[in-house]
């Protein structure tokens, strides 16, 4: 860590202190204040302190960053340090999802009802009309599936402003209202009173990124950090996921087309993969 940039690791319980990553800088969230908006509470909360401070880069991860990622905090660290000038740093955990989905609003269809819907309308209230989120093939470079996020002042000013207007719009409309912050409605059986909200945000920030081109870099995982459960899929998952990096480098139908029938027939030959998630 240097003085310029800050990650933070948020823990919710006292007992998940002693879990915390050294490399991260411990972030106390016991109070757990608006546990319906989850991270993005904090986030909003602590930008306005970040930009007296000066950092160059900051961000959160979660207290299971180990658990879930298979990584410690200085690889993650010591990651960013070695590849600067980029807009956004982050580690995805979820390679099946990355590698067999269009992109996460495809999976966060099967999970979260309608939520490319919600994510379309919220578009579309900004002014995008002709996006459609769940047709835009995002690959590695690009999505995450959890918010494991640093970065520069450039991304937190303008996604703080884009998605405080998720509160602005929803306070003109009743039924925009209910989608996003509806008790509930999310679906998740890991807390049954979540609204959509926390799932949305995670599905806008790759979008975000994309519709306003910005750079992006994940944490490329080696045979040597690739967590376990992933090894004996990873030479399929590898192909899967270098397809629509080319797919979006090339602009190709023809080499989408072959990503669809390989990430089917992958599904179809390991039925509850997508359990592993």
């Amino acid at each position: 860590m240097t003085k310029s940039m800050k990650i933070f690791q948020l823990y919710y319980k006292p007992e998940q202190a002693e879990l915390l990553d050294p490399a991260f800088i411990p972030y106390d969230n016991t109070a757990n204040l608006r546990p319906d908006l989850r991270e993005w509470h904090i986030w909003n909360k602590e930008y306005v302190n970040f930009l007296r401070d000066d950092l160059s880069l900051w961000g959160f991860v979660s207290w299971k960053f180990k658990e879930k990622t298979g990584l410690d905090g200085h690889q993650f660290v010591d990651f960013i340090k070695a590849n600067p000038g980029y807009d956004v740093y982050f580690v995805n955990p979820c390679l099946i999802n990355e590698a067999v989905f269009i992109n996460s609003w495809e999976q966060g269809d099967l999970h979260h009802p309608n939520i490319s819907d919600i994510g379309n309308t919220f578009f579309k209230k900004l002014g995008y009309e002709n996006l459609s989120v769940k047709e835009v093939v995002l690959d590695r470079n690009i999505t995450m599936f959890a918010n494991y996020i640093v970065a520069n002042r450039k991304f937190w000013d303008d996604f703080i402003d884009f998605s405080n207007k998720l509160f602005i719009e929803a306070d003109k409309d009743p039924e925009f209202h209910q989608q996003v912050f509806g008790e509930g409605l999310s679906n998740y059986s890991g807390d049954p009173s979540l609204p959509n909200f926390t799932f949305l945000i995670e599905r806008l920030i790759p979008t975000f990124i994309e519709v306003k081109q910005l750079k992006s870099i994940p944490f490329g995982y080696t045979p040597e950090t690739l967590p376990e459960k992933y090894v004996p899929y990873a030479d399929d998952l590898a192909s899967l996921s270098n397809l629509k990096v080319l797919v979006n480098r090339y602009e190709s139908d023809d080499l989408y087309a072959i990503w669809n029938h390989y990430r089917h027939k992958f599904l179809q030959e390991h039925p509850g993969i997508l359990g592993l998630e």
